[in-house]
């Protein structure tokens, strides 16, 4: 869960100011809040034991502060196996946002991994924008040659692609259970890889495998009760979930 940042009162001021003022004034303002941000955040940072090296970037086109931290290896379970992992995460119109992204780069085989993170339903092009959008900042720390996969939460969170991917379980398959081959078939032939290839490609890559992790059906009525912004009257009876979405990468 991201928590709003410690400087969220000096963020609120400034912001209000840059609307207050002229054109001309609003670059500078915009300047001292992202001194104020990448500043104070590494104030926060130094103060949590998780994390160092914080940054930030500003977005002028989307009016977004995109700031990172690096955090620290779990001794138990990272150390050794990774060389390096940071957090990135995104200021927008005063707040944060709940969407983040986690990278971590594999001492063995140096490839890059992203893990999408967010506990709120979104849009499925909107992850893709978002990350689109940290890719400059994201490149300051890893290679983005060497990213081989990338992670999102469960895909019942998509509202753009869910609905597709289940009408198109049901005429497939009904409810029954199917083999993982089947199931990377029919999330290759959606319209969520038109638009994880449309992505990828840009990066000289091209996807090699689908997966969801825990896959199963839930029963939408169970759904409905948990994610009141979702309406479930046009889909089927029984919904494609799981706890996460995994996407294989290769070079093309």
């Amino acid at each position: 869960m991201i928590r709003s940042p410690p400087y969220q009162s000096v963020v609120l001021i400034i912001r209000s100011l840059i609307h207050k003022h002229t054109k001309m004034i609003k670059p500078i303002i915009k300047l001292l809040l992202l001194i104020f941000v990448t500043s104070l955040s590494w104030l926060s940072c130094n103060q949590n034991s998780t994390s160092r090296n914080p940054s930030a970037l500003f977005d002028e086109k989307n009016d977004t502060i995109i700031a990172k931290r690096q955090n620290e290896l779990n001794p138990s379970y990272e150390l050794g196996f990774l060389s390096k992992s940071y957090s990135y995460f995104w200021i927008v119109d005063q707040d944060t946002l709940n969407f983040s992204i986690n990278a971590r780069q594999y001492i063995k085989d140096s490839t890059l991994h992203l893990s999408i993170y967010h506990k709120e339903p979104t849009a499925f092009s909107t992850a893709i924008v978002h990350i689109d959008e940290s890719l400059s900042i994201i490149q300051e720390d890893f290679p983005l040659t060497k990213l081989g996969s990338i992670y999102f939460t469960s895909p019942i969170y998509y509202t753009d692609v869910i609905k597709e991917l289940s009408v198109g379980y049901e005429k497939q398959f009904g409810r029954k259970s199917i083999s993982y081959e089947q199931l990377n078939e029919l999330l290759f032939q959606s319209n969520l890889n038109k638009q994880i290839d449309i992505f990828v490609s840009s990066l000289n890559k091209k996807v090699i495998e689908y997966s969801i992790e825990k896959f199963h059906l839930t029963d939408k009525q169970s759904l409905e009760s948990h994610f009141k912004n979702i309406d479930f009257s046009e889909f089927p009876e029984y919904v494609i979930d799981g706890i996460g979405l995994q996407v294989q990468l290769s070079d093309e």
